[in-house]
């Protein structure tokens, strides 16, 4: 019987002069670095993962440098000749979401949907070795805080002072970015999401499955502003380019922007 694969998913990361490449599989994992110019390989690394979907983040923090890569047995950090600096673990079954940095914080985890286990860590800078929290802890020397709250498939925002968890089966929830206190829980949203929420002027945008991007008013108070629908399927991630936001659907590609005056 054949197994069903789902193939990589990872986009790449840039930096400089440097591509970063992860592809994590049932064969081979690794993290490869590659020269933008050229794309001569300049190092590889194997990983000790399985198939992940997690895109590199480059972490330009204020002491150093660090190329993170979101696992399910383990978060790593390398330095950018492939050193490995510093390592947690272990995340949920599947891991998807994309890690960011905010407040001077690093912010990673993942949520499969059948794991009971959706860790969401705020990680601050500096850190050497394993600092995988003990069954007891939720912080540590350099782990800021910690919560079961993790999403499966969209990735985490921070806007503001705050946290917004957006969860595949229509909900929404909001913590303090700094502390991970609650500050609401499973609202209700419309629809299935996979795609990641997104803010700008004091709203956070969430665009579910079937096309409907549902508006949230940003801050401590849950209220749903408005709605908008492109009645098609939508699985892919806005980009936002200067004052534009470009949205793929299933067959289309869509420029909104608000016309100059």
């Amino acid at each position: 019987m054949t197994k069903l694969g789902w193939g990589p998913a990872a986009s790449p990361a840039l930096h400089k002069d440097r591509l970063f490449i992860i592809n994590d599989n049932e064969k081979h994992s690794m993290l490869a670095c590659l020269d933008v110019k050229t794309g001569s390989p300049l190092w590889e690394v194997e990983r000790n993962e399985k198939s992940n979907w997690a895109t590199p983040f480059i972490w330009e923090n204020e002491l150093r440098t660090e190329v993170i890569t979101n696992g399910t047995n383990k978060v790593r950090s390398y330095d950018l000749d492939g050193k490995l600096l510093w390592e947690l673990g272990p995340l949920s079954g599947v891991t998807i979401p994309t890690p960011f940095a905010k407040h001077g914080l690093l912010y990673v985890g993942s949520g499969f949907i059948l794991d009971k286990k959706k860790p969401l860590f705020a990680v601050k800078p500096g850190a050497s070795g394993d600092i995988s929290l003990k069954d007891d802890q939720t912080a540590n020397e350099f782990i800021v805080w910690s919560r079961h709250v993790a999403p499966y498939n969209p990735s985490t925002l921070v806007y503001g002072d705050y946290l917004y968890v957006v969860y595949d089966l229509g909900l929404i929830s909001c913590y303090e970015a700094k502390t991970g206190k609650p500050v609401y829980e499973k609202e209700r949203i419309p629809g299935h999401y996979t795609v990641s929420p997104w803010a700008y002027d004091g709203k956070v945008f969430c665009l579910n499955e079937g096309g409907e991007t549902t508006v949230i008013q940003a801050g401590p108070t849950f209220k749903k502003l408005g709605a908008n629908k492109l009645d098609e399927m939508c699985m892919a991630c806005p980009a936002v380019a200067g004052k534009a936001l470009l949205i793929r659907t299933l067959t289309k590609l869509y420029k909104i922007e608000t016309p100059s005056n």
